[in-house]
């Protein structure tokens, strides 16, 4: 069972879920997730990680940036991922 802690982003419903260091999601008020974030301790890794689910179709986009939002060095956002995928991020 995951130990999700939940920000409220707006007063509307939209909310913030850190899964864990290396995983967070954004939802929106119906609780479907619209964005996904994975966290690196270095740019190469994370860029790594972007090709990977652009090559593998695992996402619509990605980006990779400077941690805004989770504590690792750099993240990828990624939209539309699979929640397996996200599952799965959060236990390794």
């Amino acid at each position: 069972m995951l130990n999700i802690t939940r920000v409220e982003l707006s007063s509307d419903g939209w909310t913030f879920n850190i899964l864990s260091p290396r995983v967070a999601t954004i939802t929106n008020p119906l609780g479907e997730i619209k964005v996904s974030y994975f966290g690196f301790d270095s740019l190469e890794k994370a860029n790594i990680f972007k090709q990977w689910l652009l090559k593998n179709q695992k996402c619509s986009v990605a980006t990779v940036r400077k941690s805004e939002r989770l504590s690792m060095a750099f993240e990828c956002k990624a939209w539309a991922v699979p929640t397996e995928l996200i599952a799965e991020g959060e236990t390794k």
